[in-house]
């Protein structure tokens, strides 16, 4: 057998001497065992990696290749892994998960299959954890229909990159956790959409890595399905349209920007010039009109005066008039209009009545005189 080779003496001896011949034996056999300890390296739940050393005793002739086996320690057969390992470094796959391993090596040379080298045991087991919760989802943007929900990244990732992030929601009026993305996210947002107007949605994260989903996050506060509704701007272009002694009638353009919700009315305040102390002039509700006159004012006093417009926000910003405006009587110089048919001649028969239809304008009412040529005043 293999342990039979070494080097063998033979000696010849009588009265006339010695002599001595040293033979060296190799015996021809199979290999011994590979150089051990068998490393394991790279452990996951479904794979690892072995390596080992040739072995010191050939059997005398060339390893060809190796034979690995494996069984689990629960049985006692082993399962071919592969029968022409060239090197002495395999990758063992399709491991089960949690399952204890011990793995065994044979070098081959043409003389046969040689003596085992046997591993420890070893767990299938990844080296990581699915990662810990992640942390404070709320709510950035809403809509009617969407919401943009953001959360934080993890205390810890579990030793193993995170790779998606998984966002459910919750209707308030129901007991289900709806997952949101059928896509890979990884960033620390995501846009939710087809929700329903006027819901409430509360939202949960969990966080994935190579070894399983994390355990949700706490849960957000609930939030409304709705437009974002905010007050709206300043009236535009405020101005005077007449005066009275006891009056002043205004005039604006609806706001620019509504703030995302009907303009519902609006408010107008005076105040006396260099004070802050104003007064609303309008109806409590507000108006419905773009135009007001305001009454009950002190003849030659001046004022200032803002419009205000309002939407279920509340109210928005202040529009003013332009310096101050004084309650008193407009003079407006006098304004005659005529028809088309008063510019041209007019033609009247004899003995008929002349009855001319004249619009005039004017303030104070003007005085209204006829007359012939230069001639004297005609009565009207």
């Amino acid at each position: 057998i293999r342990r039979d080779g070494g080097a063998y003496t033979l000696t010849a001896s009588n009265p006339g001497g010695t002599a001595k011949h040293v033979f060296n034996v190799k015996i021809l056999d199979r290999p011994g065992p590979p150089e051990g300890p068998i490393v394991i390296s790279d452990v996951t739940s479904e794979k690892c990696v072995i390596s080992w050393l040739p072995p010191p005793d050939d059997g005398g002739a060339k390893i060809e290749y190796y034979v690995v086996e494996k069984r689990e320690t629960s049985r006692l057969a082993w399962t071919n892994v592969a029968t022409d390992v060239q090197i002495t470094k395999l990758k063992i796959p399709k491991l089960l998960k949690g399952n204890e391993y011990i793995f065994r090596v044979m070098a081959v040379n043409k003389y046969g299959v040689g003596e085992p080298l046997e591993s420890e045991p070893v767990v299938a087991a990844n080296p990581f954890v699915p990662p810990s919760p992640p942390k404070n989802p709320e709510v950035t943007a809403i809509t009617k229909d969407s919401m943009v929900v953001c959360w934080g990244h993890p205390d810890s990732d579990g030793g193993s990159e995170i790779t998606n992030y998984i966002i459910e929601r919750r209707d308030k009026t129901g007991m289900r956790w709806v997952k949101c993305n059928k896509r890979t996210v990884t960033d620390l947002r995501y846009k939710v959409g087809k929700l329903t107007e006027g819901h409430e949605y509360e939202y949960r994260i969990k966080a994935e890595n190579a070894a399983g989903v994390s355990q949700p996050s706490s849960s957000s506060s609930f939030y409304k399905a709705l437009d974002t509704v905010f007050k709206p701007g300043p009236p535009g272009n405020p101005r005077v349209l007449d005066t009275s002694r006891s009056s002043i009638t205004i005039a604006w353009n609806k706001p620019i920007y509504d703030g995302g919700s009907e303009i519902t009315g609006y408010m107008v305040e005076t105040s006396l010039p260099e004070e802050d102390e104003w007064t609303v002039v309008t109806p409590q509700s507000g108006l419905k009109a773009t135009s007001f006159t305001i009454t009950n004012l002190k003849e030659n006093q001046e004022y200032q005066v803002r419009i205000y417009a309002m939407n279920s926000e509340g109210i928005g910003e202040p529009a003013q008039i332009p310096g101050t405006v004084k309650a008193e009587e407009r003079l407006l110089p006098p304004e005659i209009e005529l028809d088309a048919d008063l510019r041209k001649m007019v033609l009247i028969r004899a003995c008929c009545t002349l009855r001319l239809f004249v619009t005039i304008r004017g303030r104070p009412t003007p005085e209204i005189k006829w007359a012939r040529g230069d001639a004297e005043p005609l009565d009207r």
